[in-house]
């Protein structure tokens, strides 16, 4: 029989994360969320805690107020972007670590049971092209060719999804998890990082525009250290994203202006490259 509900922990786009006995906490669905979400995000999750990665462990999965819910290891901590919100003179520090922490993922054999992420994103864009703007469909072509070996890639790593526990950073969020590029996922954090306007994204809330300029600048700053990312490949990828975004019911403003820019600049040349 499942418990009863506890304190919400934390609030996002497709689920809520409350509280659930001791020692865990439980991933209920949005109504919107399709169902069989929940069930992919396990799966995901487990495969890349089992390679090497700091996920945190799933104890179940059970039925709450009719839907499937996943229940998980509760990881005593902070969210890092809690300490931007708190700390904002700590944001270059904390864009940093993001960088550490996803360079890390980058470091482990992704497991073959994880989607392709070139897979992933095609899906997203032709869903963008049929339900937003059949133009955007033009971002197929400018999808850069696989890497040989593909890495592990979370696909959604953003402050409100690492947890500054006592053993260290803890991922959660393991939804959009791939084998792929890691370019390809730099370029997908860096674009939930950004401000639409004056409004900041609404899974980072509390904070300024300022203050996260200065974290997105570190941590793209502190991957350079590691990764040799070509400029080009990266507007590409930010690009192309963008609009695979843009199919998840995000706020477009700033997505679609990273895409306009990009074709104005010359994507064809980019593409042939």
């Amino acid at each position: 029989m499942a418990r009863l509900l506890g304190d919400l922990v934390a609030r996002g786009t497709r689920s809520a994360v409350h509280a659930y006995g001791r020692g865990a906490v439980a991933k209920v669905p949005v109504p919107s969320t399709p169902e069989g979400w929940i069930l992919s995000e396990a799966r995901y999750a487990e495969a890349a805690r089992a390679a090497g990665a700091p996920a945190p462990r799933l104890l179940g999965i059970e039925q709450i107020a009719g839907r499937t819910a996943s229940v998980w290891e509760r990881v005593d901590g902070t969210s890092m972007w809690q300490l931007v919100v708190d700390r904002p003179d700590q944001s270059a520090a904390l864009g940093r670590l993001l960088a550490e922490v996803q360079n890390a993922l980058f470091a482990i054999v992704p497991p073959v049971t994880l989607p392709r992420q070139r897979d992933r994103l095609v899906s997203k864009i032709r869903r963008a092209a049929a339900t937003v703007d059949a133009s955007l469909g033009r971002a197929l072509a400018f999808l850069p060719p696989p890497v040989t070996p593909p890495r592990l890639c979370h696909g959604d790593l953003h402050p409100s999804n690492v947890i500054l526990g006592r053993d260290g950073p803890v991922i959660v969020d393991w939804f959009d998890a791939s084998r792929g590029d890691p370019v390809a996922d730099v370029a997908r954090s860096s674009l939930t990082l950004l401000s639409d306007g004056a409004t900041l994204p609404p899974h980072l809330p509390g904070s300024d525009r300022a203050t996260l300029n200065v974290l997105t600048g570190a941590y793209l700053a502190h991957l350079r250290e590691y990764l040799e990312i070509d400029d080009d490949l990266l507007e590409r990828w930010q690009a192309v994203s963008a609009v695979g975004r843009i199919a998840e019911g995000v706020s477009r403003g700033a997505l679609l202006e990273v895409w306009t820019r990009f074709e104005v600049a010359g994507g064809v040349h980019a593409a042939a490259n």
